[in-house]
């Protein structure tokens, strides 16, 4: 079995964007963890959705936001693990099942644009803007993390690698 074949919980370096490989160039990120990560946020987007659609004075977007926010920054700060709950979570979940490792790069940007996402919702929340305006951001987080966990598809992987010429990006 070799290294790249072995599941890991926590990232070797510690606090390192993804793990590292001898004989592999960058670091790499478990992309089945992280499509359980993804679907974890694709619960918590299509949750918040229902609420403000039937209960909007709950105004789960005061709380979900800042999560969202926090998650996906130290997510592309420091990787799934260990400081990232929904990448604790997800990789977790999919200790059983065998690693796919992927380029970080193209993840780093795609939670970066996530964390600009949920301030985007925030910031529609907090001046009270209408509620459209916060079911549109959370309909754009719920198609995206759909994506990601069911297709596998990451939108901000795909504009990482048109942007800036990923080319082991467009071969995955």
């Amino acid at each position: 079995m070799s290294q790249l074949d072995k599941h890991s919980f926590f990232t070797s370096p510690m606090f390192a964007m993804g793990q590292s490989f001898k004989g592999e160039s960058g670091l790499r990120v478990n992309e089945t963890a992280t499509r359980a990560r993804a679907g974890l946020l694709n619960i918590l987007s299509m949750v918040t959705i229902f609420i403000l659609l039937w209960k909007p004075e709950l105004d789960p977007v005061i709380y979900v936001g800042p999560y969202v926010i926090f998650d996906m920054t130290v997510a592309a700060i420091f990787g799934l693990t260990p400081l990232s709950p929904s990448g604790l979570l997800g990789t977790a979940m999919t200790l059983r099942l065998p690693p796919l490792w992927k380029p970080a790069k193209p993840k780093q940007f795609a939670w970066t644009l996530g964390a600009i996402i949920g301030i985007s919702c925030l910031a529609f929340r907090l001046p009270d803007f209408s509620v459209e305006w916060l079911l549109a951001v959370l309909g754009i987080c719920f198609v995206l993390t759909w994506l990601e966990a069911v297709m596998g598809f990451c939108v901000g992987c795909w504009m990482h690698a048109k942007l800036f010429g990923c080319e082991e990006c467009r071969l995955n």
